[in-house]
């Protein structure tokens, strides 16, 4: 800016409609065009990165607490996940983390090796190492950096970090349902939970070209979160299934009413139907989590 009026400065001593730039009202125009194009320049990068950060904050607590919740339980099983117990889970879980960390550390372009998990008394520790590293990478990396994904619509860092933030939670509760009672996930976090799982990340269908409405519109309220989304089902290339639209549709078929992370642990089978308040057909419940079921299996 101070080179701009230096310049406009030097040209008025012989062009007078220079001058005009020496008026402290102008100069303050001048520097708010600049404070703008450093925005527009700098600013999607940063709330790409303060977005990053608030979804990968869930990490940091959820993370934890899953070792928490299945450390001497290891031997007991999780009564969502059919055929695991605790120290499945948690290696499950452990070998995620250090999957992830090692594509974004490496900047990787291709899925590298899995990392087997341990076996005994080491595989706590071994979770919680491999915990450390991926919040390190996380917090750290730019979201916007190339890597491998299985998404091809978003090969970035930032996939991950959401991806993780949903992994961890989901596990989570699955550790916390050994003993008792799921805590339930913040309503921003299950909200985008649910953009997740029954959008095109998790569901094919939800990004299918060739699409054909069948009349039904299904709209999902989050009261606690203040939002709502709608699903227009229809068939698609891969079969039956639904787009998924944000806010309230004009006319809905069905409405489902559930607070945010009750409608996201029952999208990923971690809550029963009953968690549900449903108003028109009852059965498109059954059609959306045996869709949902599909897609995360």
């Amino acid at each position: 800016t101070d080179m701009l009026l230096w310049l406009f400065d030097y040209l008025g001593q012989d062009i007078r409609a220079f001058n005009v730039f020496g008026y402290l009202t102008l100069r303050a125009v001048l520097a708010t065009l600049t404070a703008l194009t450093i925005s527009f320049i700098v600013g999607p990068a940063v709330i790409r990165k303060l977005t990053a950060l608030k979804i990968g904050q869930s990490v940091r607590s959820d993370g934890p607490r899953l070792a928490t919740a299945a450390a001497g339980r290891l031997e007991e099983p999780v009564p969502w996940c059919p055929g695991w117990n605790g120290r499945d889970l948690l290696a499950h879980t452990g070998f995620v983390h250090r999957h992830k960390a090692a594509i974004v550390e490496g900047r990787l372009r291709d899925n590298p090796a899995p990392e087997e998990a341990p076996s005994g008394d080491d595989l706590l520790p071994w979770y919680r190492e491999g915990l450390d590293l991926l919040l390190t990478l996380l917090e750290t990396a730019d979201p916007a950096q190339p890597v491998y994904t299985w998404y091809p619509a978003d090969r970035t860092v930032g996939f991950w970090i959401r991806r993780m933030a949903h992994e961890t939670a989901i596990h989570r509760a699955d550790a916390e349902s050994i003993s008792g009672p799921i805590t339930p996930l913040t309503p921003d976090l299950g909200a985008d939970g649910v953009d997740e799982v029954l959008g095109p990340v998790m569901c094919a269908s939800a990004d299918s070209e060739e699409f054909s409405p069948d009349g039904r519109i299904v709209e999902l309220r989050m009261p606690d979160a203040g939002e709502s989304r709608h699903l227009v089902l229809g068939v698609g290339e891969h079969g039956p299934g639904w787009r998924l639209g944000n806010g309230p549709a004009d006319a809905p078929t069905t409405v489902i009413t559930a607070d945010a992370s009750d409608l996201d642990l029952w999208c990923w089978g971690r809550a029963a139907a009953g968690v549900l308040t449903v108003e028109g057909d009852p059965a498109v419940i059954d059609e959306i989590r045996a869709g949902a079921a599909a897609a995360t299996s």
